[in-house]
């Protein structure tokens, strides 16, 4: 009897399976995606075998069906050099508008770009966000001498892009732009000055060579002053120009972040030499300004009260509220954010917080009727600060519950979107990896409205990570189920219940570290559901006599909740029953928490979480204990006030 080779038995089943299905009806098929599905991964596997033939049978009847795409993806992005050019166009027409599609497409690009097939690539170029590919596609444009006037347009617009140094790819554009005649000297300067503002020396010397021997000399006095601003400023002695202006600009700025003073001083003086433009005046009072606070100078208030107010920008106004509340100086504190815009429904989230403040200074101030005013407009949103205000008031929270809504047209309509039919199928084939960055993809291409459908979609295919942020991005805040599902409830449960800590706080603290997603790893090493890192996770794991065979056993939902929660109750032991610093000890340590607790022992405890030196910590505080009051609504719980205070862990605490 001959033996017959594994392989050879296997291509065997592959092609007699083939002929059933190409046999069977293909309308009762394309309504049975489990058998499609089925269909699908035995041709991927027939792929990676090189089993062309094979691949080829099972492929034909899935033409309808959404991953059919990712298997022509498959076939062709090793073998674009080898297929036909009309094979390539014509999927990136039918195609080209999903992730893998795009993805061919920017390849494609790239090999068209290096053989110099211009027409080509205009032929395949779709907008892109990579600057080299930008690049090649105006250089293809004037190769083709397609549209010329706006290709030079596209040039100047990527001549003036300077945060770092342009691809190579751009050096031909850009050598059009100075052939031509439009890269004029004022276009050079230009680049010049964002480059310096920017402190990007390397662009600045590659500017300069395309400019006169007076100009590189004005250049060469830019970068001396970059270098050595004191003594620059000390010898300074030029007739004025713009260019000197912003020379002397650029030096003023540099010293104040090593000699504020001294700085402070030359700007007087070069204020009555030079004719300052009233926008340069205001934009340097505003730098100096905040280089005071950097560098933690006596008069630093003074400089934030001087700014004038068209000056102010967001950054700004955050700053110098920070700084007066860090120094408790409520009468500025109210100043500061009585200045800013009336906020106008829907309010963003730096309005409630600013208004907050406003509440507080006005009520440290003596206030205490127009305090309750701003309070009573806060404690109707659902939010810290709006929880915030509600306990100031003695109010209840508002929760606001309104469903993301939509009607089966919109759903079907949606769904004939091909990369978002092709992110669900992913999902349920358990590609996880292709589902979520198609579903990046689709998200980039969807209305705010299409991306709530799309967020209330996923979360009823139990996709909750991705509903989340779909839900977050397309601003739809008020569906709780949707962005505040109660999953893994008995495992969390379980873990909380053992732990003697609070359902909701487990809930608050999971969310805000894996938007439930067990698979989640930080960039850190933090791993699963509340994210813990492995050397903490084994510690833990020690004091509950549990054995780690390693980060996949970390990663377990039950296994993770089961460390994460016994943490949780070591930080609430380490920092006595306080949720605020448990909370923030969680996520930046316990020894920072406790030194931050022990250098401000008796700050208000709101203003406490607000003087956080970690951005990431604050911002973590905050979003934990507002979640907790949300899952605590959801959970069905009794209200508690939201928990920022100091108490018990410290003996003075404030209001």
């Amino acid at each position: 009897m001959k033996s017959i080779h594994l392989s050879h038995f296997n291509t065997t089943i592959r092609i007699l399976f083939c002929s059933v299905i190409l046999i069977y009806n293909a309308l009762a098929y394309a309504d049975n995606f489990t058998q499609a599905r089925w269909q699908f991964n035995n041709a991927l596997s027939a792929l990676q075998t090189n089993d062309l033939s094979t691949f080829q049978q099972l492929t034909y009847s899935l033409q309808n069906y959404p991953l059919y795409y990712y298997l022509r993806y498959q076939y062709l992005n090793p073998r674009l050099t080898q297929v036909p050019a009309t094979e390539v166009y014509e999927f990136l027409r039918q195609y080209g508008n999903t992730m893998f599609g795009n993805s061919l497409r920017q390849t494609w690009l790239d090999y068209l770009a290096k053989q110099g097939d211009w027409a080509g690539f205009i032929q395949a170029y779709t907008p892109q966000k990579s600057t080299e590919l930008q690049c090649y596609y105006v250089q293809a444009r004037l190769a083709t001498r397609q549209a010329t006037q706006e290709a030079f347009e596209e040039a100047k617009r990527l001549w003036l892009l300077v945060g770092k140094s342009q691809p190579t790819a751009c050096n031909v554009a850009f050598n059009y732009l100075a052939q031509s005649g439009i890269l004029t000297t004022e276009l050079i300067w230009q680049r010049i000055e964002l480059a310096m503002a920017k402190n990007n020396l390397e662009v600045t010397n590659a500017a300069a060579r395309l400019l006169g021997p007076t100009d590189q000399m004005w250049v060469t006095l830019w970068l001396t002053m970059h270098q050595n601003p004191a003594q620059t400023l000390g010898e300074f002695n030029y007739s004025d120009t713009p260019i000197i202006r912003n020379i002397v600009l650029h030096g003023i700025k540099r010293l104040a972040a090593q000699q504020f003073d001294l700085a402070t001083n030359y700007w007087d003086r070069f204020q009555r030499r030079y004719a300052f433009t009233s926008e340069q005046i205001g934009e340097m009072q505003r730098e100096l300004a905040l280089t005071s606070v950097k560098t933690q100078h006596p008069q630093a208030l003074f400089w934030l009260t001087a700014v004038n107010k068209n000056f102010l920008t967001d950054e700004f106004n955050e700053t110098r509220i920070i700084y007066a509340l860090e120094k408790q100086q409520w009468q500025a504190v109210e100043d500061f954010t009585s200045e800013l815009p009336a906020p106008v429904e829907p309010f963003k989230p730096s309005d409630l917080r600013w208004h907050y403040w406003l509440a507080r200074a006005l009520e440290q101030n003596g206030k205490t009727t127009q305090a309750r005013t701003v309070y009573q407009t806060l404690a109707k949103e659902r939010d810290y600060y709006g929880f915030l205000a509600a306990d100031r008031i003695k109010t209840s929270y508002q929760m606001r519950h309104n469903p993301i809504t939509f009607t089966p047209a919109e759903q079907t309509e949606l769904m004939k979107v091909l990369s978002l039919a092709a992110s669900h199928e992913f999902y349920q084939l358990r590609m996880i990896t292709q589902a979520r960055q198609e579903w990046q993809y689709t998200m980039e291409l969807f209305t705010l409205a299409q991306q709530a459908i799309a967020a209330a979609l996923a979360s009823r295919w139990g996709w909750h990570p991705q509903a989340i942020l779909a839900a977050g991005k397309a601003g739809a805040y008020d569906d709780l189920e949707v962005r505040f599902p109660l999953l893994f409830r008995s495992q969390l449960t379980a873990g909380a219940n053992r732990q003697g800590i609070d359902l909701a706080w487990v809930y608050g603290i999971t969310r805000q570290e894996s938007v439930f997603n067990e698979e989640a790893r930080s960039p850190a090493g933090a791993l699963g559901l509340m994210q813990l890192m492995p050397a903490t996770a084994r510690l833990v794991a020690k004091s509950l006599g549990l054995t780690l065979n390693g980060n996949s056993d970390i990663l377990e939902a039950s296994t993770n909740i089961s460390l994460g929660t016994a943490y949780l109750r070591q930080m609430l032991n380490q920092f006595s029953g306080n949720h605020m610093l448990a909370t923030a000890a969680y996520n930046a340590g316990p020894g920072r928490a406790k030194r931050w607790a022990e250098n401000n022992p008796c700050l208000a405890p709101d203003l406490w979480v607000e003087m956080i030196p970690f951005k990431e910590t604050r911002s973590y505080v905050r979003l934990v204990l507002f979640y907790t009051r949300v899952f605590e609504e959801r959970l069905g719980q009794s209200r508690r006030p939201i928990r920022v205070t100091l108490s018990p862990y410290v003996n003075c605490g404030g209001n």
